[in-house]
């Protein structure tokens, strides 16, 4: 018997092709192994889902080393694991779409009769709107600068940009978890302000992100102040070359519209 993947000569005692470690499948294809198959990634702990989940809050050292020394098998890819939350996050908005943007420009409409401030209302309740409802792709397409952030922050450390990625990849994927079950019990079920809820889950956010590389550097107190002033002075750079770089571009904008 070959294997069906890279063609290698097994036997019919193998469960794995010692050539290129796919599963070996002798069963026909049924209903039960397809559900099983779906279902498997998560709700199986041997599958590594629940396992990655839950093992990124209590050793996000072992998590994080575990792929980049090469033991994929152990937990979940991390981007599979973040396609699988932005799959989840893009459903759970279709089901629960933001209701709450235009309450809360609604608050600014008293004294602002003129039709510039109802424009500008309704610019910013069409930006907010859209930030509540796809903030999970915001945060997503945001780790490649999240991740030369901690690049920069923590260079010493020996870890290049591209297992940073993985770093962001994990943490941002199960804060967007967390965020899911926040959402769904604070703001669907107990309906608090979004606002509340995000403005708390940006604490969250933080401090988780800051405890995983506590844990992944072993990081004593003093480490620890420095690289967080670090990190929010990147943050600072960023922003102020981002506010240089809007600017130009506005000066820009403003020269061709008059010419």
């Amino acid at each position: 018997m070959n294997c069906k993947t890279c063609n290698t000569s097994i036997t019919d005692t193998h469960k794995y092709c010692s050539n290129c470690g796919a599963k070996i499948v002798l069963d026909r294809i049924s209903l039960k192994g397809a559900w099983r198959e779906f279902i498997g990634p998560f709700f199986s702990w041997d599958n590594n889902f629940w396992k990655t989940f839950f093992n990124l809050f209590t050793k996000p050292k072992d998590v994080l080393e575990a792929y980049i020394s090469g033991a994929r098998k152990k937990y979940f890819q991390p981007f599979s694991y973040l396609v699988v939350y932005a799959t989840i996050a893009l459903i759970i908005n279709k089901i629960f779409p933001s209701v709450e943007a235009t309450d809360f420009s609604d608050g600014f409409k008293y004294g602002t009769g003129d039709s510039n401030s109802k424009e500008v209302l309704k610019n910013f309740n069409l930006i907010y709107q859209f930030y509540t409802n796809y903030y999970n792709l915001i945060i997503i397409s945001s780790i490649p600068a999240y991740s030369l952030l901690t690049y920069l922050t923590f260079k010493k450390r020996d870890h290049n940009y591209s297992e940073h990625l993985v770093f962001n990849a994990y943490i941002q994927a199960n804060l967007g978890y967390a965020l899911i079950v926040m959402q769904l019990i604070f703001f669907n079920l107990l309906e608090l302000s979004k606002g509340l809820i995000s403005s708390a889950f940006i604490l969250i956010s933080t401090v988780y992100a800051l405890y995983v590389f506590i844990r992944l550097y072993q990081l004593t107190f003093k480490q620890t102040l420095y690289a967080f002033f670090r990190y929010m002075g990147y943050i600072i750079l960023a922003f102020i070359i981002l506010m240089i770089l809007s600017i130009g571009v506005g000066i820009l904008y403003a020269i061709a519209y008059k010419n």
